[in-house]
């Protein structure tokens, strides 16, 4: 999977400018919640139909002022109506971000995956041609590779150890 146009340019401070940034879009919104996972299932879904029910209740109220309980904050409500659709909005591109990141640090894993194993079978051949040092490297990367352990035992192994008792 490798991407010829992807040679990226991301240095730390543009990492500590986009952090601060993050930062500052949070301070934007000092109103925001954290809600337990009792808290984020514990209420009503109605789905793709909730934006709409939400400002058709509201226009409802609106054009008729004398069934809205006095307990119910109309005012507040359509606050919380308008914050809610600015929110949406944000999340969206908040989500576009995130997926555009993630695939980008798949892409990039899958890349550095790709050279560091070809490093690796590369001084695996320079090691059966005696080159110095390839085996302090080899024992150093050959722990982190999956399926490759050091202290494996060849297949036959058991069945030679099998004979030796018998």
């Amino acid at each position: 999977m490798p991407y010829a146009n992807l040679t990226p340019v991301f240095t730390d401070a543009q990492l500590q400018l986009a952090l601060q940034q993050i930062n500052d879009c949070r301070t934007q919104l000092p109103f925001l919640v954290n809600l337990t996972p009792k808290e984020r299932t514990g209420y009503l879904r109605l789905g793709t139909n909730a934006a709409a029910f939400f400002s058709k209740a509201i226009n409802h109220c609106q054009n008729n002022p004398h069934l809205i309980p006095p307990f119910l904050a109309l005012a507040e409500w359509q606050n919380d109506h308008e914050v809610y659709k600015r929110l949406e909005v944000l999340l969206a591109q908040v989500r576009v971000l995130e997926q555009a990141i993630a695939d980008t640090v798949i892409a990039l894993r899958q890349e550095n995956t790709v050279a560091a194993t070809t490093f690796y079978k590369t001084v695996k051949i320079a090691a059966t041609q005696n080159v110095p040092g390839t085996d302090t490297i080899i024992n150093d990367l050959q722990p982190m590779l999956p399926g490759i352990k050091t202290n494996r035992k060849p297949k036959n192994a058991k069945a030679e150890a099998t004979k030796q008792e018998v």
